[in-house]
């Protein structure tokens, strides 16, 4: 074997080397990756849920955003009235998907998320007199969640009344029944994580090193074949 194919051969070996290096840190980054699911509640009857997320785009960076994959808030749908014929009915949950999971250090401090929903239902019965005695009920709900400040917690708002429209001596009338509705100023939230699930992620590591690896083979086997 002469100097020239000595080189060669030198180079293909430090190829493969490098090669297995990469692979060996792509190996890394799919075993950190995973699929986070988290409970969550609202203090005083404001409702709960869960949602989703991939953590495979973390650096542990001071103030980062990931998008929820999936995920639902059973609360603060819009209040029911208690007309007998709906024409929009309430929300059974509100969907989270696309709701922004804020994390701070690597360490999760809760969503950016907000919502409404709004119902209507009608009433049309007449009176013990015969006369038409007509109530339109317009139900509404508005929150939004906060992710944790400072050295504060995670904290909700959220506001629902009902609008009933009623005929009254041949007036339409109107009031807000708050009563039907609920209004949370500010309270805390929790959050638990219930599963971490592994997601393998495909990195152009991955892809790259195994080139490497096939390239630096094929040179060491035909540089030992010359060298015989």
């Amino acid at each position: 074997m002469n100097q020239k194919q000595r080189q060669r051969l030198g180079s293909a070996i430090v190829s493969t080397m490098l090669s297995f290096a990469a692979l060996s840190l792509a190996a890394v980054d799919e075993v950190q990756a995973a699929v986070l699911t988290y409970n969550f509640g609202v203090a005083q009857g404001g409702g709960s849920g869960f949602f989703k997320l991939s953590n495979s785009s973390l650096t542990g960076g001071e103030t980062e955003q990931i998008a929820v994959s999936e995920g639902q808030f059973n609360g603060f749908t819009a209040p029911s009235g208690r007309g007998l014929y709906e024409e929009k009915p309430p929300q059974k949950y509100h969907d989270l998907a696309g709701a922004k999971a804020e994390f701070k250090g690597g360490e999760f401090q809760g969503l950016i998320a907000s919502g409404g929903d709004y119902s209507i239902s009608e009433t049309n019965i007449p009176d013990a007199e015969g006369g038409p005695v007509y109530t339109r009920y317009e139900g509404s709900a508005v929150w939004r969640m906060y992710p944790a400040m400072g050295n504060g917690k995670p904290l909700f708002w959220g506001y629902s009344s009902i609008l009933i429209t009623y005929l009254s001596g041949g007036q339409l009338r109107q009031i807000i029944d708050r009563g039907a509705g609920q209004q949370l100023n500010y309270v805390p939230m929790s959050y638990t994580l219930v599963d971490t699930a592994a997601e393998p992620v495909p990195e152009p590591l991955t892809f790259a090193g195994t080139a490497l690896a096939l390239a630096g083979l094929s040179w060491f086997k035909s540089q030992k074949k010359r060298a015989v």
